[in-house]
């Protein structure tokens, strides 16, 4: 069974799922009704009640499927935002309906009507908010948000931000993460595998941001399609 949604398809009786959220009661991921009364949901990787998600978040719903297709019942929902920073420029397009912002290095598609606000609007988004994205990446490495949430205005040195990135550059104390410069020298590198980053490794920096420099304080290995999801299982 395929179902047509936002991002991703589903089928079989024990299921994987990754979409945005459309609609809550449950939730409704890719067009199905998900039970999540008794699913983990875990956000940034700390568990949370229900509550916590949001319309347009990108989770990944792992359990069952219903034989009509149309419904399910989580055992659990993942989220993990993909980036948050400041927004460093925004580009509207003539229209009015679309617009390019930059976020810490990532540039990012913005719609009126095809992206979620939170604490903002299309209207009222502004050089220097501080803002988590959710959504997907595109090939070339631009990202389609689905959601956006402000969460305050971006303080340099004071607020934390979140990006993702190939490490090049590697020395015993720095790296190079796109534009950035992180100083990794007092990070948490346990979500490394041996705490040993490496050149060309996919990781997740979380630190505070000056100028041009990350001061990381943790680092993790981004995870891949193949770990996300086990052999022979149907998504």
């Amino acid at each position: 069974t395929s179902n047509s949604g936002s991002g991703g398809g589903i089928g079989g009786t024990g299921v994987s799922s990754s979409g945005t959220i459309d609609a809550f009661g449950s939730i409704f991921v890719n067009g199905v009704e998900y039970e999540t009364d008794a699913a983990q949901i875990l956000i940034d990787g700390e568990e949370v009640g229900e509550n916590a998600l949001g319309l347009g978040m990108v989770v990944l719903v792992s359990g069952t499927l219903n034989e009509d297709g149309a419904k399910g019942t989580a055992t659990r929902v993942i989220f993990d935002k993909e980036v948050e920073g400041p927004v460093q420029s925004i580009e509207r397009d003539q229209d009015g309906d679309s617009m390019l912002l930059h976020v810490v290095g990532v540039v990012v598609i913005t719609e009126r009507t095809g992206t979620v606000f939170d604490n903002t609007s299309f209207d009222s988004l502004t050089v220097g908010d501080q803002v988590e994205i959710s959504g997907f990446p595109t090939e070339d490495g631009v990202m389609r948000a689905t959601r956006i949430e402000k969460k305050g205005e971006f303080v340099e040195g004071e607020s934390e931000v979140e990006v993702e990135g190939v490490v090049t550059m590697l020395t015993a104390t720095e790296f190079t993460l796109g534009e950035f410069i992180v100083d990794y020298a007092n990070a948490d590198l346990s979500g490394v595998p041996n705490s040993t980053l490496e050149e060309g490794m996919r990781v997740e920096v979380e630190g505070l941001l000056e100028a041009n420099r990350i001061l990381a304080s943790e680092v993790e290995q981004e995870d891949t399609a193949e770990d996300v999801f086990e052999d022979e299982e149907d998504i």
